[in-house]
């Protein structure tokens, strides 16, 4: 009953095809991951928290993503996801997660969030390609369908462990590479790859066809031969000009992409000591939702933890939003997540 009422007000809420709400709902969707409010015995809000781990800091760490937030039109305006928001944090701290991250739907949402803790990180540097000349690689393949997940643990090994390569990056377990795929060939797209002389997979692309360029949703690779080989591959096989590319975010040359909340202070600057074993401060938090993160912490000689007794005048005062901010000091990437 609570999974119709959510898809009901997804429905209502998002302008995704039918196709997409039947395939989320079938293969994301659970009801231990959601939350909804009620008003009247309907539900008007709600919102699902999916795991996933990230790489930050030298560490794989559990966040949790926010996915298919969502208010009835005639029930905004009330507090109503605020109160979800608060509940949803309390929820992810009592199963230790560390951040909660999200890719808002519209810019003016990001004002909205920032008022809940939660900080831009996320940012991809964009990369359009115009090629006038186009070829086929001969070690570059097409998969069709059948062939690509009867091959999925060969598939799933070489993404893996290129993802793993990233700092500060959303990773996918095998599971969710299954469900990427099943999405990509869906909604008509392919996935490319570049194979060795002696077998070895080198490099792989996830190739979506838009009407007048090609949109490439991620691509790994073992160096620059090989990427050059799958965009002038899919170039030519779909007989694209044009492609265009999000990558990893380059200092300078970012846009944004999603945000993330610290849900666990002490945890955070734990790890952020550890990889900053140099930086000596005493900090005082702030968190008007999650209150236990409220109080002073000391980092020093590579190590965290809290302090109350005899202190000084705090080197850092800070709410959880700009802490959040301090400890990415490198920009995060996030890709593939069915937005």
């Amino acid at each position: 009953m609570i999974k119709e009422e959510v898809i009901k007000l997804w429905r209502i809420c998002f302008q995704d095809p039918e196709e997409f709400i039947r395939f989320y709902f079938e293969r994301k969707y659970k009801e231990e991951y959601t939350l909804t409010l009620s008003e009247n015995g309907q539900i008007v809000s709600a919102l699902q928290m999916l795991p996933y781990q990230m790489t930050w800091n030298g560490n794989l760490i559990p966040v949790s993503y926010i996915s298919g937030a969502s208010t009835l039109p005639e029930a905004r305006k009330k507090g109503y996801m605020y109160k979800l928001l608060s509940e949803a944090f309390i929820a992810m701290k009592n199963k230790k997660i560390v951040f909660s991250i999200l890719i808002p739907q519209e810019n003016s949402l990001y004002e909205y969030y920032a008022k809940t803790g939660y900080a831009s990180v996320f940012s991809y540097t964009p990369e359009n390609y115009y090629l006038p000349v186009k070829y086929t690689h001969k070690r570059v393949e097409i998969l069709s369908e059948r062939n690509c997940f009867s091959s999925l643990p060969e598939l799933y090994c070489y993404f893996n462990r290129q993802m793993l390569k990233r700092p500060n990056c959303v990773q996918h377990s095998a599971e969710d590479f299954k469900i990427i795929l099943e999405d990509l060939y869906l909604s008509g797209g392919s996935l490319i790859l570049f194979r060795h002389s002696w077998g070895a997979i080198g490099g792989l692309a996830f190739i979506q066809p838009l009407p007048d360029k090609l949109h490439i949703s991620e691509l790994l690779a073992d160096s620059e031969e090989e990427k050059s080989a799958l965009l002038n591959t899919a170039a030519d096989q779909w007989n694209k000009g044009e492609i265009e590319l999000k990558t990893p975010p380059r200092p300078g040359h970012s846009v944004r992409r999603g945000m993330a909340r610290i849900i666990d202070a002490l945890q955070v600057l734990k790890i952020y000591a550890q990889t900053h074993p140099r930086r000596s401060l005493l900090l005082r938090l702030t968190d008007e939702i999650l209150p236990s993160n409220n109080g002073f912490y000391r980092l020093k000689n590579g190590l965290a933890f809290r302090t109350g007794s005899g202190v000084k005048r705090p080197d850092l005062i800070l709410d959880i939003r700009e802490l959040t901010q301090m400890v990415f000091n490198y920009p995060a990437f996030i890709s593939l997540m069915l937005d």
